[in-house]
């Protein structure tokens, strides 16, 4: 009997501790050439990747996100030729929140007609 309170014991424990909103999640945005939700905030003098991961993290605080860290990569497969804002530029663009965050985050994109998202 006792083995059974232990395993139902552990079995809670672990769901209350999935269910945590403040466990951090890494979402990721395909940056395009001018439509990323943050473009109209940020105005930079000289472009450096840590100026622009700034200027990422300043607007979602704008926006009540929570942001842990801010990183990018080039991945040269989602790369688009060509010079529309939709385009992609191939950097893919990590942010890391609290899982509490996550629906502010992907409202961002809102209802774009190029069907760019938060993923």
């Amino acid at each position: 009997m006792s083995s059974i309170r232990l395993l139902s014991l552990l079995f809670l424990t672990g769901i209350i501790v999935a269910c945590n909103k403040d466990q951090a999640i890494s979402m990721h945005w395909d940056e395009t050439g001018c439509s990323n939700p943050w473009d109209n905030f940020i105005t930079l003098d000289t472009f450096t990747t840590e100026a622009y991961h700034q200027g990422i993290n300043n607007y979602l605080n704008s926006e009540g996100i929570t942001v842990n860290s801010i990183s990018s990569e080039l991945d040269s497969s989602k790369i688009e030729l060509c010079l529309a804002c939709h385009c992609k530029t191939g950097q893919v663009i990590t942010i890391n929140i609290p899982k509490g965050d996550k629906r502010k985050l992907k409202n961002l994109s809102g209802n774009n007609q190029f069907g760019l998202d938060f993923y």
